[in-house]
């Protein structure tokens, strides 16, 4: 899987000197002024090919950002 991870997380398993990736987990931030919806919207968009979950952190009752995990 073909992703650039400006800001996440790689997870590797390994055994008998070879690594295989397992999971990708990349952090998106919300745009200032983003509802909700608007940063599901982008979020579906960015990664449309893909399949995963996300979660959004909210604070002061908007969302900051998401923790996108890519199977």
């Amino acid at each position: 899987m073909a992703v650039t991870v400006p800001y996440g997380r790689v997870t590797m398993s390994f055994a008998n000197g070879r690594a295989k990736l397992e999971q990708i987990t990349v952090t998106e931030k919300a745009f200032p002024g983003e509802d909700k919806d608007q940063f599901v919207d982008r979020l579906l968009k960015r990664y449309t090919d893909k399949n995963g979950t996300f979660q959004i952190v909210f604070k002061n009752g908007k969302p900051d950002y998401a923790i996108v995990t890519l199977e």
